[in-house]
Formats: C-alpha cells, structure tokens, sequence
C-alpha cells in the first residue's frame, strides 16, 4: 500500500511537469510563430545578396548581382522597405549579414543583422543578434551606414574600390 502511494506521487509529479514543459513549448512555439520570439535564422533577403571579403568602409564583393545592389541603393535613396544580405567570407569561417531598411522612420534607420558561421567540424551557426544603424550617405558610391562602429559601404556596384565620400 505505501508503494502505491509513493508510485501514485510519482505519476503526478511526472504529468504536472509534462504539463509545465508543454506549456512553455507552446507559448514559445506561438512566440515564434508571432515573430516575438529570438530570431534562430536571418531573414530573407528582398533585394538579393552579394559576398565580400570584408563588410567595412569599402567592402569590395567578389560576387554582386548589378540588380541587387540597385534594388539596395535605390530603397536606402529613397528610404523604402528593403533588405540585402551580404556574406563575409574566411577561410572557414564569417559573418552572414542581413541589412533592413526600416521605413517611415526619421531619420531613414537600417536594421543590422548578424550571424556568425563555421565549416569547420560539421559546421555551426551562432545567435542571430541585430544593431540598429543610422544611414549616413546614398551617393553615387553606394549607401553608407553607421552601425555603432566604423562606418559600412554597401556599394552601389561592383566596380567601387574606394570609400564613399559622406557629406
């Protein structure tokens, strides 16, 4: 009779902390869902991507589709929704980025987000963390921003070797 007693407990306690674990998946599963929860993966990009070696002040690609680095320019111009996604390639490591245009703001803010990668060891992919970025210049360069470091050229096309001259 006391082993029941105590098998009885046990039970209860393994179905309350079912019950509690199930809840909190669905409240994060519905989080996610929502958009309110922690970004796992970037965002697709509307305008398309390009790959560089650095994302700096001059970021010379290597690989930039023409359309997308209008798509970006033109959106960061005229402050419209937006976004680009740039990889920065190591050897066998970088960064992922995805840049936001976030409209409707004053002035024109841009969204930074970052995701760190590694092919080494069957690969892995770090927390997806966002800054928020001040467009400082559109010129005939390409878009400056400021992302609370030095400043980032995204250029307006691929032939762009030297830093944008900002007002």
């Amino acid at each position: 009779m006391h082993w029941n007693r105590g098998r009885r407990a046990g039970i209860v306690v393994c179905v309350v902390i079912a019950a509690v674990t199930g809840g909190i998946a669905a409240a994060w599963l519905a989080s996610q869902l929502a958009g309110g929860g922690v970004r796992t993966t970037l965002p697709d990009p509307s305008c398309g991507a390009a790959a560089a070696r650095l994302v700096n002040g001059v970021t010379p690609f290597f690989k930039a589709p023409p359309a997308t680095l209008t798509c970006f320019s033109t959106a960061a111009r005229e402050c419209k929704a937006a976004s680009i996604a740039v990889v920065e390639n190591g050897v066998d490591t970088g960064t992922s980025y995805v840049f936001v245009i976030e409209p409707g703001r004053t002035p024109c803010r841009v969204m930074e987000l970052t995701q760190d990668y590694s092919a080494n060891f069957g690969g892995s992919l770090g927390p997806v963390s966002s800054t928020p970025c001040r467009r400082t210049a559109v010129t005939a360069s390409g878009v400056v921003l400021n992302c609370g470091g030095p400043d980032i050229l995204i250029p307006a096309s691929n032939s762009v070797k030297s830093p944008a001259v900002v007002p």
